[in-house]
């Protein structure tokens, strides 16, 4: 079982900067542009060859600025910058996509959770149609997403469990193209076909 780190934080003028906990190897980096709030998942930083999930510190919220490490796993020391985050206006973190808890208010109840922690992708491949999307029927098996766990793809299939119908269709996609996930976090919503 992963431990958990919470990232440190320095304001530079209107921005934050979050900053490694520890020296060691940082990877899952989110891109360029991503929303980040408290308690989100912020990667991963390996120290020592255990794995600790980082996560946003209370009262940190803001968009990524600056670009993912060029390495999959980015040597890092004590301190150093893993995110630059603007600062976000009302409009920006309501349009964001959200996945978790927050994703779960408003909707019906039939929601499919994530197996595992790791980035949740709609598609194969960019320019390719998604998986699911509103209206898709699913049947137990179909797959709904792809999910990236340390650059290994694997097919989130749809499953009848936990109160959903043996045939479904789409409502609506909570967590968004290319969202960090945690397990349990909600990824879509259903209705019985």
């Amino acid at each position: 079982m992963n431990d958990e780190l919470e990232l440190s934080v320095r304001r530079d003028g209107d921005e934050l900067e979050l900053l490694a906990p520890a020296p060691g190897a940082f990877t899952l980096a989110l891109e360029e542009g991503a929303l980040l709030f408290a308690g989100a998942t912020a990667g991963v930083l390996r120290v020592l060859e255990r794995d600790h999930v980082l996560r946003v510190p209370a009262g940190v919220h803001g968009r990524v600025t600056n670009a993912r490490p060029e390495r999959v796993h980015e040597p890092v020391g004590h301190g150093a910058l893993l995110y630059r985050l603007a600062p976000l206006d009302a409009a920006g973190l309501t349009s964001a996509p959200v996945g978790g808890a927050a994703a779960a208010e408003g909707t019906s109840g039939l929601v499919l959770r994530s197996p595992q922690s790791g980035r949740f992708y709609h598609r194969p491949a960019p320019g390719d149609p998604a998986f699911a999307e509103a209206g898709t029927e699913l049947s137990v098996g179909d797959p709904v997403g792809l999910l990236e766990v340390m650059k290994t793809f694997s097919h989130v299939p749809y499953r009848a469990q936990d109160g959903l119908p043996q045939r479904a269709r789409v409502v609506r996609l909570l967590a968004g193209d290319g969202a960090e996930v945690r397990r349990g976090d909600v990824l879509l919503e259903v209705e019985p076909a």
